[in-house]
């Protein structure tokens, strides 16, 4: 059996799992700004937990964002590392994909309130800050399964409300509230989610089994807006 390793530290929950011949172990936690101490130990503890060395590690997968600059960055850090070292194989995630997964898991076993009536279209919403907000819409069919309806893509607060009007979701998750906020009347089909490396893993396992491992290298991180923006905000939180 396959041996793979999920790594997902987008936004301000950090979380890792691992899919061995002895199952399925995972470590999760909600702690802002503490992914860098986090994720190694996260990894180690997983690869104690199902007897394994790192070094049996066949493939990887992370989340590629959108998300937090620098979460996304320790996360990618660490899927570097090991895929350099160990010359295996990645399937990169988006972010928002494996939250929808994690937000469908969770109403399935009823850990939140069940908003369907067969077929869903999810819609995605992070908050990127300076008053837009990464968007994306998915597709689920009554057995969970999961399609891309419209691409990921970074939109200003009105043309995002402007998009979930045209939409018109079953579901929002992740940042919504703070669109409410902004405008419009959405609060019955809002719930927030942080996406979980289980349900990357989920995502990840059947794309490594039809060959879409890619090599670390030819992977990049989906920031939606520019770094500039990123390092502009460093500056001024730093000052």
């Amino acid at each position: 059996m396959i041996s793979i390793l999920a790594i997902e530290t987008s936004t301000d929950a950090c979380s890792v799992a691992l899919h061995s011949a002895s199952g399925d172990v995972f470590r999760y936690a909600q702690e802002p700004r503490s992914h860098t101490q986090l994720v190694m130990k996260m990894i180690n503890e997983v690869l104690i937990e199902s007897s394994i060395k790192v070094s049996e590690i066949d493939a990887l997968s992370v989340s590629v964002g959108p998300g937090s600059f620098t979460g996304l960055r320790i996360g990618f850090a660490a899927a570097q590392g090991l895929a350099f070292g160990l010359d295996i194989p990645v399937v990169p995630v988006s972010s928002l994909e494996v939250m929808v997964a994690t937000y469908i898991r969770k109403m399935r076993d009823n850990s939140l309130p069940d908003k369907s009536d067969g077929d869903q279209t999810v819609m995605v919403v992070l908050d990127a800050r300076m008053g837009e907000f990464n968007c994306g819409c998915y597709n689920v069919n009554c057995d969970g399964q999961i399609s891309t309806y419209h691409h990921d893509r970074l939109l200003k607060a009105e043309d995002a409300i402007k998009w979930m009007q045209e939409l018109s979701p079953s579901a929002i998750i992740g940042d919504g509230d703070k669109l409410v906020s902004s405008g419009g009347d959405w609060s019955e089909l809002l719930t927030h989610v942080y996406p979980n490396a289980v349900d990357l893993l989920g995502i990840a396992l059947p794309r490594y089994r039809k060959g879409e491992g890619k090599a670390i290298s030819s992977i990049d991180l989906v920031y939606l807006r520019g770094t500039e923006a990123w390092q502009r905000r460093k500056r001024i939180r730093e000052a």
